[in-house]
């Protein structure tokens, strides 16, 4: 595998994120846990699950507005 910023390099590793292969360059390793070195795919993510969340947050004020009225 090849990585996906650099197609002419091995790619080391894999974003658990993103699941991108990304070289030495590329990637971040904390703790054992690889990730792309920009932030761009934790911030996507972290869009999403705020995003989830606000949703599931808005619905349960929907049941507790129409059980109550």
């Amino acid at each position: 595998m090849k990585c996906f910023n650099h197609h002419d390099r091995d790619a080391f590793g894999i974003c658990k994120v993103c699941g991108k292969g990304l070289c030495l360059e590329c990637l971040k390793d904390e703790k054992g846990i690889i990730t792309c070195k920009n932030s761009d795919c934790l911030n996507r993510k972290n869009f999403w699950k705020i995003l989830v969340m606000v949703l599931l947050f808005i619905a349960l004020v929907l049941l507790i507005i129409d059980f109550v009225g």
